[in-house]
């Protein structure tokens, strides 16, 4: 019977700390090692836009700064605390003109598996 998994921030804090502008982090600490549904992590992003083509559902959540969508030419502006829901589907950037952190959910867990995607801008090789 599977267990709950405890992951710790503390743990990867310092890669924010580090973190330079034009720079991005990400964690993805629930993958298809620990579920066989949906994924999740955090984003450490600094003073940059990320185009990315959503292939999943998604949930931010914004842990710390602001953090800015844009989607089809409309900005969604977070703040510390705002949760954004964004279909699958859509060509986004995710933005921040200073520091921010947010928590993403994901679904399905193994999306980059059936898209054949093997790198992701600011995933460690080993979390791919």
């Amino acid at each position: 019977m599977p267990t709950p998994t405890l992951f710790k921030f503390s743990d990867i804090e310092h890669r924010y700390q580090e973190l330079q502008p034009g720079g991005t982090f990400i964690k993805p600490w629930v993958n298809v090692k620990v579920s066989e549904s949906m994924a999740g992590g955090v984003n450490f992003l600094n003073n940059i836009s990320v185009p990315w083509n959503l292939e999943v559902d998604e949930i931010v959540f914004v842990k710390e700064g602001n953090f800015r969508l844009i989607a089809d030419g409309v900005a969604y502006q977070c703040s510390e605390g705002d949760v954004l829901y964004m279909p699958k589907g859509m060509d986004v950037k995710y933005e921040c003109d200073e520091k921010c952190i947010i928590f993403y959910a994901v679904y399905p867990v193994d999306w980059k598996q059936k898209l054949g995607i093997t790198e992701v801008p600011g995933i460690d090789p080993e979390d791919m």
